[in-house]
């Protein structure tokens, strides 16, 4: 018997909720200042590394090399147009990034 939509939303709800606690200390370790965590969030496939750059106010070489890093920590995936897009929104663990 296969699971219908339902069981399958109730799963992943627990699942969500079991895995939030060790994502986010993930996440903080990997994206300990504001500035990565804008990288980040930026990173949501649709905008080039340029585009990042320019509104982090950072480096092409800084928004690489993290995209890099966190493509390897399984915190990004690549899409079909070879852009890093994260896999969380840091939005659902409070780790918005926030002016210094």
């Amino acid at each position: 018997m296969q699971p219908n939509q339902s069981e399958l939303s109730e799963i992943l709800i627990w699942i969500k909720a079991a895995c939030h606690p060790i994502v986010r200390k993930v996440l903080a370790e990997a994206l300990p200042d504001t500035k990565s965590r804008l990288i980040y969030q930026l990173s949501d496939g649709k905008l080039g590394v340029d585009e990042i750059r320019r509104k982090a106010k950072t480096s092409p070489n800084a928004v690489s090399t993290l995209q890099q890093q966190c493509t390897a920590s399984g915190l990004m995936t690549l899409n079909a147009d070879k852009r890093r897009v994260r896999l969380f929104d840091l939005h659902d663990f409070a780790m918005e990034p926030t002016d210094e």
